[in-house]
């Protein structure tokens, strides 16, 4: 993916699924904006709530300054489906290069892949942000109803406002393996990612535009 053709871009194909659909990034706000804030909606196929805040967003003018760039879904095979894993049994959040390590077989809760990145919607992302370089990105999961706070100062400071904001806790959760957030902020120091867990079922209205407010204040900075 060649930064020339994304810097113009509003929405950009990073990759597809197992079964070829098309995994996209839509941009709101200026594309020449210094901050940049990435959304992944869905990885896991059964964890869809923030859906609906990818959908808000996308409806949203960013403030001056900030562009927001939203994946709908990472993992469109298992939530056709209705899985966590995609459609060769891989938990996606588990595939990243980041501390992987093999470990049971396909569909088990957790099972990592065959190797670390073998699968097409991971690499998706992998070239989105390597592309795109979010200063924050934002993933949603369920159905913890919390915040978790990365290991880094500044990925604890994003994580905690946007806790906040969301009238949502905080909380440190497992140092997971093979995740996405973990490998972007090894691999791209400087930059933040972290997990929203949110609760159970689907957003409220209201709910929903709480969390687009705290997303787009994430996309300021401190």
């Amino acid at each position: 993916m060649r930064l020339a053709a994304v810097a113009a871009a509003t929405t950009i194909l990073a990759g597809h699924s197992v079964h070829g659909v098309p995994i996209k990034a839509v941009r709101t706000g200026d594309a020449q904006a210094p901050r940049t804030v990435l959304v992944v909606g869905c990885i896991h196929g059964n964890e869809t709530a923030g859906r609906g805040v990818v959908k808000a967003l996308r409806e949203t003018t960013p403030p001056a300054g900030v562009q927001v760039w939203t994946v709908a879904s990472l993992n469109p095979d298992g939530e056709r489906a209705g899985t966590r894993q995609n459609a060769r049994g891989v938990d996606l959040n588990r595939n990243f290069p980041t501390r992987w390590r093999a470990a049971g077989r396909p569909w088990d809760t957790f099972y990592p892949g065959r190797s670390a990145a073998s699968e097409t919607e991971t690499r998706a992302l992998q070239r989105l942000v390597n592309a795109i370089h979010p200063d924050v990105t934002i993933h949603y999961h369920q159905a913890l109803n919390v915040v978790a706070l990365p290991r880094t100062r500044a990925g604890r400071t994003a994580a905690r406002a946007y806790a906040r904001r969301t009238g949502m806790r905080a909380a440190r959760l497992p140092d997971y393996r093979g995740t996405a957030s973990s490998w972007q902020t090894a691999t791209h120091p400087g930059t933040t990612a972290f997990v929203v867990e949110l609760p159970a079922g689907r957003l409220t209205p209201a709910r929903t535009r709480r969390h687009v407010r705290a997303v787009l204040a994430a996309g300021r900075g401190p």
